[in-house]
């Protein structure tokens, strides 16, 4: 079948090439940031490239959310199709863990069940997981579906129904799951999504996490739940990423293996990064997980795509542990400097038109008008090659006067005859002629005041040329009309008469050959004469209206000129950068008027002269146009040079490139101090700077120092930060990665941890009924032992006392402070060996006291002498019935304790192991 005529005249599309990639959103929070990562395929691609899908996950059915993206062809709305979403809804969902069996194997029983769930899961992870579970056949297959779609060749095939050709990197998919783990859709489906996806993709393909913190929905109506289902989440997820064992379990009929960690890499997301930076603006979070989604795919060329693989690969070889947990978490932040030129380039215009308009009003070059000189001087010389057609010659006087009416009609027909070829020669083309040689001469420089001054001299030789060649023609006119007038005479005068009276005497003819020719030849003349002067007074009419118009367009050409000098383009536009994540160049808030260099071309522009005559003001704009403002590496190396002529606008530009970095930095924060320790663990933070050329030492993001120490000011900083080409020479786009770090030191944990601690005694927020006991917590907890050990000793060393309850001295803010841990002693014990900051605190006390008396012989032989004291006094504790049978188990960790460290002391011997060498 032959397919439909192919147009020629389409641009050849161009060749981008992107990770085969799989967008798949899940809740609320999934859709917004599936919506952002279109948004910003659209505005870098003008299309959705095929290689990247898209699906969301969601137990609500809307479909209303929609943004606009900004693309070459203008505002294009950014919508997810009807096949990129799968509601998943359950219908009589109380009824499904008493009737269902594989939700009736781990559905919490704590849990609040809804009669239906059909817009949302209400904060209850619970019930996300019961509606993909009541939907477990349809996501399995359209998972399924979706990857295999994924790899689908014919996306990789160039087609007329793409702007471009799109390659891919490689053949293996990079999987992207987003969302909160704060609500109850996202949160409560993110791992089952995560363990069917493992089981569908192929081992080299990759699997991502972009996950949400609750910081952002904190104290907004109906968010109670947020801290402490994350918390759970959390807890979940961090099972699944240490699991060393296989983990199997039925999920729409079919059994489901977990064999692997469900993320490759997993990124978090808060709503204060480490640079400091708060957001306040729920959408602004979506924006920016859309934003690590669309670069999740390579956007940026095959240098960030290797790049952001190999670090991934890197981290996750290079994952420590920190106090027994593991670190599995990274975050990420990005950010986008964009160059708008619009206002430099309306200002560039204007100072381009300024210094366009000086040239074209002005002399210009001194136009010589030698070709329209040489047209005037030949008008002297002007003849034309007729043949007179004479009549015949008379014989006689009588046949003059027959033949004379003849003549004297010829004759006049022979004037206007060669006048008027004479002019239909040669009159039509002296006004194009004037007008083109005029435009000739503007096109190689001259200003209009040059044409002006030349055509004023050119006038006024055609007027004196006008009034040479009608004097010669009146001339020529009046010996022409006496020659005919002498003719006439003769030819009417009378025969003579003879003497005395005699007859006539008989005379030649008058008008014989010779005599006509010469009639004839003069009365051409006149006419030649005549047209010379008609010709001459056509050239001054010619001259006269070009000079006319010129000096007309030369005043309104001054007029805009005046009008465009006194113009202002400050404050046009917006004031501010208003997207979080996307900064411009130059400042908006900046004016613009006066800080434009004009290029040393800018005044170069080829005029048209009759449009310039016709309207001067079209022509104009029109000519400028075509001119172009620079790209942002020639504007900022501009900038450089002239930062101390005009600091204020180097100052600005320093101000938005300082919070480009740090508007960019990890969206988290996280206790420092307990990931400091390099035996422990490491963490990588890295940079990636998308710039146009990154080999271009003409690129000031490459080879100007002024500009690298805003993003790396130190040597750590700079060996960080990796440059990437990316091809656009009007967006930079910084990207950093930071990894891998524990949850428990994550800023705001401890209050997840608290505020589920608090709910969980009459609500469940655990996906499965045995993980509400059976999961370890986040926090790094030591062995009963050793804070049996810890406690013992402190309380024996004086460290840990009972004042109006059980606590010690903090010094761990830097001020002393007393750390009260509760008012029993089962209660104070519990919350320490649950306060993995506080145990650690107390525990390097307790080793630095100890190791002091221990060094001291007299304190240490102290300490033998008291033990026994403290332990008989312990035992007498066992007999108080004032105490609880919980309380009375801690005085006997603390009895065994206390003899085990007397048996320790005793046989410690101070002097063991020294070596004296007696001195000679």
């Amino acid at each position: 079948m032959i397919g439909a005529p192919q147009d020629k005249t389409r641009a050849m599309p161009g060749v981008r090439r992107l990770k085969r990639t799989v967008l798949i959103g899940l809740g609320g929070t999934g859709k917004k940031a599936l919506l952002h990562a279109k948004k910003r395929f659209l505005e870098t691609f003008g299309e959705e490239p095929p290689l990247v899908k898209h699906l969301l996950i969601d137990t609500t059915s809307a479909n209303t959310d929609h943004l606009v993206a900004q693309t070459p062809a203008g505002e294009k709305p950014v919508r997810l199709r009807a096949d990129e979403i799968l509601h998943i809804e359950a219908r009589g969902a109380s009824l499904l863990p008493r009737v269902h069996d594989e939700i009736r194997e781990w559905f919490p029983p704590k849990a609040d069940l809804k009669a239906n769930i059909l817009s949302g899961a209400g904060q209850i992870r619970a019930l996300g997981r019961l509606a993909l579970f009541a939907n477990a056949t349809v996501v399995y297959e359209n998972l399924r579906d979706l990857l295999a779609l994924a790899r689908d060749y014919r996306d990789e095939r160039p087609s007329g129904d793409w702007q471009n050709i799109y390659e891919p990197y490689t053949p293996h998919l990079t999987v992207a799951l987003v969302g909160s783990l704060a609500g109850g859709t996202g949160s409560g489906i993110f791992l089952d999504v995560a363990f069917v996806l493992r089981q569908l993709m192929k081992d080299e393909d990759q699997l991502f996490g972009h996950f949400l913190l609750p910081d952002i929905y904190v104290n907004r109506p109906g968010t109670q739940n947020v801290e402490a289902n994350a918390y759970a989440a959390i807890k979940e997820l961090d099972y699944f990423m240490s699991l060393e064992d296989t983990f199997r379990y039925r999920f729409g009929g079919r059994e489901v293996e977990v064999r692997k960690k469900p993320f490759d890499m997993v990124f978090l997301v808060n709503r204060q990064n480490r640079a400091g930076k708060t957001f306040n603006e729920i959408d602004d979070l979506m924006e920016l997980l859309g934003l690590g989604l669309y670069l999740s795919a390579g956007p940026l060329g095959k240098e960030q795509a290797d790049t952001f693989d190999n670090i991934v690969h890197k981290l996750n070889e290079q994952k420590g542990k920190y106090y027994g947990k593991t670190a599995h978490y990274a975050s990420f932040g990005a950010a986008e400097l964009r160059f708008e030129p619009e206002g430099i380039k309306r200002e560039s215009q204007r100072a381009q038109a300024l210094k366009a308009l000086d040239k074209l009003l002005d002399q210009g070059y001194g136009w010589t008008p030698s070709a329209i000189h040489a047209k005037l001087e030949e008008l002297k010389t002007l003849a034309l090659q007729f043949e007179l057609e004479l009549p015949s010659a008379a014989s006689s006087r009588e046949e003059d006067r027959k033949l004379w009416p003849i003549v004297e009609s010829q004759v006049e027909e022979v004037l206007q005859k060669h006048r008027e070829a004479l002019l239909h020669k040669h009159r039509e083309s002296i006004r194009p002629f004037v007008r083109q040689e005029a435009a000739q001469a503007l096109g190689q420089g001259a200003g209009l005041k040059g044409l002006e001054d030349s055509l004023k001299q050119l006038l006024q030789r055609a007027q004196a040329l006008e009034k040479e060649l009608k004097n010669e023609a009146a001339t020529a006119k009046e010996r022409r009309d006496k020659r005919l007038e002498d003719t006439q005479t003769r030819v009417n005068n009378n025969p003579a008469r003879g003497f005395f009276g005699l007859g006539r005497q008989p005379q030649d003819a008058e008008l014989t050959r010779r005599t006509l020719q010469r009639i004839y030849e003069s009365s051409a003349d006149v006419g030649i004469q005549e047209g010379r002067e008609a010709l001459a007074t056509t050239w001054v009419q010619a001259l006269d209206e070009l000079l006319e118009e010129i000096r007309r367009a030369s005043q309104r050409i001054q007029e805009y000129r005046s009008k465009l000098e006194s113009e202002n383009y400050s404050g046009t536009g917006q004031a501010q950068d208003v997207e979080p994540f996307t900064l411009t160049l130059p400042p908006p808030y900046v004016e613009q008027t006066g800080r434009v260099e004009v290029r040393e071309d800018g005044g170069e522009i080829r005029w048209d002269l009759e449009a310039l005559l016709r309207d001067p003001h079209a022509a104009i704009k029109q000519a400028l146009e075509k001119s172009e403002a620079a790209a942002m590496a020639e504007w900022l190396n501009q900038a450089l040079l002239r930062k101390d002529q005009d600091p204020g606008l180097w100052e600005a530009v320093e101000r938005n490139l300082r919070e480009l970095d740090r508007i960019s930095d990890p969206a988290w924060d996280y206790e420092d101090a307990w990931v400091s320790n390099p035996g422990l663990g490491y963490r990588e933070k890295v940079h990636i700077l998308g710039v146009a050329n990154a080999s271009s030492r003409d690129d000031p993001f490459v080879g100007r120092d002024e500009i690298l120490n805003l993003f790396a000011s130190n040597l750590h900083d700079r060996m960080r930060l990796q440059r990437v080409s990316t091809g656009d020479p009007n967006r930079v786009l910084f990207y950093k990665m930071e990894a891998s770090i524990p949850a428990f030191v994550l800023r705001g944990i401890q209050i997840y941890r608290e505020k589920y601690e608090a709910l969980a005694r009459e609500r469940s927020f655990h996906i499965h009924r045995d993980w509400e006991e059976g999961l370890e917590d986040l926090f790094p907890t030591p062995s009963k032992e050793e804070v049996a050990e810890v406690w013992t000793k402190a309380r024996a060393l004086g460290l840990l006392t009972n004042e109006v309850g059980y606590g010690f001295t903090d010094r761990r803010q830097g001020t002393a402070r007393r750390h009260v841990l509760g008012t029993t002693p089962a209660d104070a014990f519990a919350a320490l060996r649950k306060d993995f900051f506080a145990f650690k605190e107390l525990e390097a006390q307790v080793k630095k006291e100890e190791g002091g008396r221990r060094r001291d012989p007299e304190a240490l032989e102290g300490l033998k002498l008291r033990l026994p004291e403290v332990i008989g006094s312990r035992e007498q504790k066992l007999e108080d019935a004032s105490f609880s049978n919980e309380d009375k188990e801690i005085f006997q960790q603390e009895i065994a304790v206390l003899k085990r460290w007397r048996e320790e002391l005793v046989a410690l011997r101070p002097d063991a192991g020294q070596d004296v060498f007696p001195p000679l």
